[in-house]
């Protein structure tokens, strides 16, 4: 059983010269986001991942902000923000390549929601904190609520941390400094109910614990095996998210091991699961791509699980002089690709991108007899997912390397603006005979 929190109205208070968080390590959009609202009299901190992050010492990937102010202040406190989701309104105020996510303390315990478009969450904002006619306070739900409920309502100590912009300051009311110094992830309040709550904390749990070399306190490993069917209850796109967030997050070869070993993958991604061991190396492949920053696109990435099960049908549908026979592949990868892409929701252009990925990697396996080949399949929107899933095939040995030798030095010389096409051959120009004159 997880430790009790500890009591919301004493939080441990870490000053400046006690932590190692520098405002160098903070980036400028979420210095500049923190700083306005603070002189604009609203309380600011960043929140979560990015102060866990800052004091491992690791970078960050992105910062959130959490404050007293409501989303239609923050709204128009900063021109380049818009407000996204209809229950619980963010504001993402956007910099260049960068996007900050700001939040309002919260006292509900729900998860949030996948966030709907920027344009109903502006429209429902309106709606709601509108002032009534009588003048009277709006009715907010008991949606908003203090710092101490803000973090109460999370999901692991360690990302319930606050670091407050006013004085730069710690603020910790869930031990979550303790547990973070001993490398333990501990749930806040008893992980059954934040399980049932939002099952997506499981298979977080199990990611946080590869990624950050953590170990799970007994009771949190003892919930996840009790209530891992829960995870069948999430919402789809948000299982999505999460799916292609553990494969750009480069460790995805352990994560998928873990919801392995938990009993997870096999109920969020049972293709990955049927693949037994050839995913491994595939997703090893996937990994050190991300550490070298090459990220393949989303439908590469949601690709690799299906790698295994392509080779064997690629053998299947081959004749016995090596002619693929396409009706059938196509109609293999329709029956392949059909069940995940409904149970993850993915969009149509991502299924297409899939689905024609794979049938033109087809194309490939043979070393291209012509530029022009090579020169028309490029031009195609779904060659670079077809490339990216060619190349992960062969760096994980499921295919073999020759061909894609060829190929990749035919692209390499697209790449580099040459032509490939070969020049016409000019046919020599064929004389007519001339006609003899008749004798008079």
């Amino acid at each position: 059983m997880s430790a009790p929190p500890s009591d919301p109205h004493e939080p441990r208070i870490i000053p400046r010269p006690e932590h190692p968080i520098s405002r160098r390590s903070i980036s400028s959009g979420a210095l500049k986001v923190l700083y306005r609202l603070h002189r604009s009299g609203y309380r600011a901190c960043l929140v979560g991942g990015s102060v866990r992050d800052l004091l491992l010492g690791r970078t960050p990937k992105d910062f959130d902000v959490v404050t007293n102010a409501r989303p239609r202040e923050i709204r128009r406190l900063f021109r380049n923000s818009r407000i996204i989701g209809r229950r619980f309104r963010l504001v993402h105020v956007m910099f260049a390549g960068e996007i900050v996510e700001v939040a309002t303390f919260r006292a509900s315990p729900e998860p949030p929601e996948v966030p709907d478009g920027w344009e109903d969450g502006e429209a429902a904002a309106a709606e709601h904190e509108e002032i009534p006619p009588n003048g009277g306070p709006v009715d907010e739900n008991n949606v908003y609520g203090t710092p101490a409920e803000d973090a109460l309502r999370r999901d692991f100590t360690v990302n319930a941390l606050l670091y407050d912009i006013a004085d730069f300051s710690i603020i910790d009311y869930v031990g979550g400094v303790e547990d973070l110094e001993a490398g333990i992830l501990r749930t806040i309040g008893d992980p059954d109910r934040r399980f049932v709550e939002d099952p997506v904390r499981m298979i977080r749990a199990l990611e946080y614990q590869v990624r950050l070399g953590f170990d799970l306190e007994p009771g949190l490993e003892a919930s996840i095996d009790r209530n891992r069917r829960l995870i069948l209850e999430a919402a789809p796109a948000r299982l999505a998210y999460e799916l292609l967030e553990t494969l750009r997050s480069g460790h995805s070869r352990g994560i998928c091991a873990a919801w392995r070993r938990h009993g997870i993958l096999e109920l969020v991604f049972p293709e990955a699961a049927a693949a037994g061991r050839a995913l491994g190396p595939v997703l090893a492949a996937v990994d050190a791509r991300i550490a070298r920053g090459s990220y393949p696109d989303d439908a590469a990435l949601l690709g690799v699980a299906f790698l295994p099960a392509y080779v064997r049908i690629l053998a299947g549908v081959r004749s016995e002089n090596g002619k693929i026979d396409n009706p059938a592949l196509l109609a293999a990868l329709d029956e392949l690709l059909a069940a995940p892409a409904m149970r993850l929701h993915l969009s149509n252009h991502n299924h297409h991108l899939l689905k024609q990925g794979l049938f033109t990697l087809s194309k490939m396996l043979k070393a291209p007899e012509r530029g022009r080949q090579v020169t028309r399949l490029a031009r195609q929107e779904y060659f670079p997912v077809a490339w990216q899933l060619y190349t992960l095939a062969v760096e994980s040995e499921l295919l073999p390397r020759e061909p894609w030798t060829a190929w990749r030095t035919a692209v390499e010389r697209l790449e580099a603006g040459e032509s490939l096409q070969e020049p016409e051959k000019r046919r020599p120009r064929r004389r007519r005979p001339r006609r003899r004159r008749r004798r008079s």
